[in-house]
């Protein structure tokens, strides 16, 4: 084990001094690679490239293309006055507005960051307008946009079903339910706090009479539909995950021309955009690959096994607790894409053996690890809001850490009961 305290020592001393996670990583397996000159160096590259040749992965890029068509469209003003008409005639009737628009778009992006800086933008406004504190909007706006990689489609999800060879269905299905009890427990949050804080009874209500309310549906319905058409091609057995990034694609685009939205200047930026972003996922797959290649071989996972089996016992639930105080901390400090597939090839084989459902076990992490994305010291989301809103990052983060116990509170209820995850891929896959 001593090669392994040496390699994760100069992967975790590169990235506090402020190395991209992607060479960190490269560095400690080329560091391996030296301590170990008898094995040749081609072993890098295979292992580097056979991740990357899984057919379920390719959904990822299509995934995030279709989340970020959806802002090019004009669909985020859609989904959004559609939620104010809902939910807005309760005290703090936007920031419910707000949730629930994330809730929604979520459903077409699975991406925090392009909630947070897409649909982010039009809420803040809204809100501002209406006369809430930029620093409360600015911090509900942080708080939802983690939603995105919880309900499906995800692209998280694509990732960690492709390198831990779990369904990404099955994966799809599981975070439904999760991601409605995250957003619910959210919008509860915001009702307490309108009901018992000072400065929450004074927040406005948004009333749209109903005959106004009724006219935003068929507004909202073009767009929902992309998630239908995920889910229910899926569902029917018409199309793999990755079919159906490909169909919601073109949903999208269709959507963009029907709302005459969409020019050939945008959607080139929306395919740069997309590139950009996917190239950056591929890459640290990749490196990641070789490292958790490494790390197996050097027997990691089993000791893992055997040191989690000591704390945990045979408690499944004392098991999550610790994993689950890891993904919080890791999250902390790592973004989700890059701790899912660094914790992922690491975690899941140590506690299968030990009878624990990977599906419920890897939605446990990703939701642990999406949290992170508000928690300082690195909570990407905290900084992509700060800069759309215009709001200092250290109140974003005060602000959106109120919404902390909601979360936690939704995680436990996961973690105490795995039927959460594990009932609808049952019931629809069966």
């Amino acid at each position: 084990m001593t090669t392994i305290a040496i390699i994760f020592g100069a992967f975790l001393f590169l990235l506090l001094l402020g190395i991209p996670v992607v060479f960190s990583l490269g560095a400690a397996s080329l560091l391996w690679l030296l301590m170990n000159p008898n094995v040749p160096i081609t072993v890098a590259s295979q292992n580097m490239m056979s991740q990357l040749l899984s057919f379920t992965l390719i959904a990822m890029p299509g995934f995030l293309f279709v989340g970020r068509m959806m802002n090019t469209s004009g669909v985020t003003e859609r989904l959004l006055r559609f939620s104010v008409a809902m939910v807005g005639r309760f005290r703090g009737g936007l920031a419910h507005a707000n949730a629930l628009a994330s809730m929604l778009f979520a459903s077409m992006s699975g991406n925090a960051v392009a909630d947070a800086g897409g649909l982010g933008l039009v809420e803040m406004t809204m809100m501002k307008k209406a006369g809430y504190d930029p620093e409360f909007s600015a911090g509900i706006t942080a708080a939802s946009s983690i939603l995105g990689p919880i309900i499906p489609p995800s692209q998280i999800m694509v990732l960690v079903g492709s390198i831990a060879q779990i369904s990404v269905a099955s994966l799809f299905y599981g975070g439904i339910l999760p991601g409605i009890l995250m957003g619910g427990s959210m919008m509860g949050l915001i009702a307490l706090r309108a009901v018992f804080t000072k400065k929450g009874r004074t927040w406005p209500k948004t009333k749209i009479p109903w005959k106004e309310a009724v006219k935003t549906i068929p507004q909202a319905i073009p767009p929902l539909m992309t998630f239908v058409i995920i889910i229910g091609s899926i569902m029917g057995g018409v199309c793999t995950p990755t079919e159906a990034a490909v169909l919601a694609v073109w949903w999208a685009i269709i959507l963009g021309i029907c709302y005459k939205k969409l020019t050939w200047k945008s959607l080139w930026k929306t395919l740069e955009e997309t590139v950009r972003t996917a190239g950056v996922f591929m890459i640290i797959m990749s490196v990641a690959s070789f490292f958790a290649w490494i790390v197996t071989i050097e027997g990691l996972p089993q000791a893992l096994q055997r040191t989690l089996g000591v704390l945990a016992g045979e408690s499944q639930f004392l098991m999550f607790f610790i994993c689950t105080v890891i993904f919080l901390i890791i999250g902390c400090f790592l973004d989700t894409g890059s701790a899912a597939l660094l914790l992922t090839p690491i975690v899941l084989p140590a506690v299968i053996p030990l009878g624990i459902d990977p599906v419920h076990f890897a939605l446990v992490m990703i939701i642990a690890l999406i949290i992170g994305a508000i928690t300082p010291p690195f909570g990407l989301c905290l900084f992509v809001v700060a800069d759309v809103g215009n709001v200092p990052v250290k109140r974003v983060t005060v602000e959106a850490l109120k919404y902390l116990p909601a979360m936690i509170f939704a995680l436990i209820l996961v973690i105490i009961f795995p039927e959460l995850v594990t009932w609808l891929p049952k019931v629809l896959l069966n």
